[in-house]
C-alpha cells in the first residue's frame, strides 16, 4: 500500500463516496460492493475517508488484511476490530467477554489472542462472532471493509495448502458470502490491488462452482477528474512551498495533472520531488523529473509492477499452430508492446492480425479473452465501439521506454 494523503486534503471524492452510502443502504442482496482500480489510484484512500467519516447509523470496520496468512488471524483481527463497539453497550459488552472467555482466548498488551488449537474451529469462530455482533447491534448497519484481500487469500490458500488443507481461502469467501445473505444489517467492500477474478480462477482451479463475488456490484475508482486533480496539486503545491512564478503557475499545475494521469499519488510525488529543487518550477522541470522517473533502473515509482505481475497474472499456456508452447503472459506483453505503439484505438481484429505475425496461432478466441481481462486488470480500456487503447497515459509512456520501444 503505498503513501495516503490526510483525509483532510483528500479531493474529489465526495461525490463518489456519498454515492457509495447509497449503494449500500439497499437491500443486504443488493447492498455490498467491490471496489475495483488500478493500484495507487485511490481505493484505499476512498475507504480511509469512508471509516473516517461515515453516516452515524453505520459502525465500519476498516481491515487492512495484505499480512494476514491464515483464517485463524484473520478471525483475531476481526475480533479485535468489533471490540471497541461492542462496550458502548453493557449486554453487548458482557456477550463479548464471555464468547472471548469460551474460546479460551487471552489478551496481551490490548491484543486478543486465540489459542493455537480450538474445538470449534476458526470457521464456527467466524460465524459465531460476526452473528453476535449483528445482533448486538442490530440498530446499526454493520460495514466490513477488507483491503488487498485478494493478497490475504493467496496467502491463506498457500499455508493452508502447505498444512494440507486446501480450499480453506475459498471456504473463507463462501462464509462471508453466506455471512451477507444471512445478516439485513451487514454489508461488505472487499477492494485490492490484484484482481479478484485471477484470485478466484486459482482457487477454484476449474473444478470448483464456487461464485462468491456475483452479489457484489463493482464499483471502479477512477483517476481524479482534470478540475479535481487541479485542485489538489494547488493545494499540494501550498503544502510543499513550491517556488512557482505567478505567471507560470497554471501551465506548471496543468502539466503535473497531465502527465500524472491525473493519478493523486503521481501528483503528490512529482510535487514534493519538485520541491527539493529549491528554486523557481519551469514547465522543463516537470518534465524532466517525470522523465527521469520514468526511465529510471532504480525504479522509484515502481512502475516495473505493471511488467513483472504479468507473470503471475498469466501463468497460463497454450499450444501454437506447429505444436510449440507459449506462455499466456507472452501474449499478453505482445499485445501491449502493440498498444504502447499505437495512437488510435484498436478493434479485436486488429490485434488478432498483428498478434498472428507474431506467432502461429489459429484459435481468435485467445486475443478476445486476452483483451478483456488486459481491460479487467486496468492496463487497457474499450470504447463503445469496442476498440481498445491504454488506459493510462503515463502508464503507457513508461512501457514504452521499459520495453525498448521507442524509436
Amino acid at each position: 500500500m503505498g503513501r495516503q494523503i490526510d483525509t483532510k486534503n483528500v479531493v474529489g471524492r465526495d461525490e463518489l463516496i456519498s454515492r457509495i452510502w447509497e449503494m449500500l443502504r439497499r437491500p443486504p442482496e443488493q447492498g455490498s460492493l467491490r471496489f475495483t482500480a488500478e493500484r495507487r489510484v485511490g481505493k484505499t484512500t476512498v475507504m480511509t475517508k469512508m471509516a473516517a467519516d461515515h453516516p452515524e447509523d453505520f459502525d465500519v470496520l476498516f481491515l487492512e488484511v495484505e499480512g494476514i496468512s491464515t483464517c485463524q488471524s484473520f478471525a483475531e483481527l476481526l475480533l479485535n476490530r468489533m471490540r471497541p463497539f461492542l462496550q458502548k453497550k453493557e449486554k453487548a459488552q458482557k456477550w463479548f467477554v464471555d464468547f472471548l472467555t469460551g474460546l479460551r482466548g487471552t489478551e496481551i498488551a490490548g491484543v486478543i489472542k486465540l489459542p493455537e488449537t480450538n474445538d470449534l474451529g476458526w470457521q464456527t469462530i467466524f460465524l459465531k462472532a460476526i452473528d453476535g455482533f449483528c445482533q448486538n447491534r442490530e440498530d446499526r448497519t454493520i460495514l466490513i471493509m477488507l483491503d488487498e484481500l485478494p493478497y490475504m487469500l493467496q496467502k491463506i490458500e498457500q499455508v493452508s495448502s502447505k498444512a494440507g488443507k486446501p480450499h480453506e481461502a475459498l471456504t473463507l469467501v463462501d462464509t462471508l458470502r453466506a455471512l451477507r445473505q444471512s445478516h439485513r444489517n451487514l454489508r461488505m467492500i472487499f477492494a485490492g490491488s490484484v484482481g479478484l477474478h485471477h484470485v478466484l480462477r486459482d482457487l477454484k482451479q476449474d473444478k470448483l462452482a464456487s461464485q462468491p463475488f456475483n452479489n457484489m456490484e463493482l464499483v471502479e475508482i477512477k483517476p481524479l477528474n482534470e478540475e479535481h486533480a487541479l485542485i489538489l496539486a494547488t493545494e499540494l503545491a501550498k503544502t510543499q512551498i513550491l517556488k512557482i512564478e505567478a505567471k507560470n503557475r497554471k501551465e506548471i499545475l496543468k502539466r503535473i495533472v497531465e502527465l500524472s494521469s491525473r493519478v493523486p499519488f503521481y501528483i503528490e510525488r512529482i510535487i514534493s520531488r519538485l520541491g527539493l529543487l529549491g528554486r523557481s518550477i519551469t514547465v522543463a522541470d516537470v518534465d524532466d523529473l517525470v522523465q527521469e522517473h520514468l526511465t529510471s533502473d532504480r525504479d522509484p515509482w515502481e512502475m516495473d509492477h505493471f511488467r513483472s505481475r504479468l507473470v503471475t497474472y498469466y501463468a497460463g499456456s497454450l499450444i501454437d499452430a506447429n505444436g510449440k508452447t507459449i506462455p499466456e503472459h507472452q501474449i499478453a506483453r505482445a499485445v501491449l508492446d502493440h498498444f504502447a505503439c499505437t495512437e488510435d484505438p484498436q478493434t479485436i481484429e486488429q490485434v488478432w492480425q498483428i498478434i498472428r505475425g507474431q506467432y502461429p496461432l489459429t484459435d481468435r478466441k485467445i486475443i478476445v479473452d486476452m483483451l478483456k481481462f488486459l481491460a479487467q486488470d486496468h492496463y487497457l480500456e474499450t470504447d463503445s465501439q469496442k476498440q481498445y487503447s491504454f488506459r493510462f497515459p503515463l502508464i503507457k509512456r513508461w512501457w514504452k521506454i521499459a520495453q525498448g520501444l521507442e524509436s
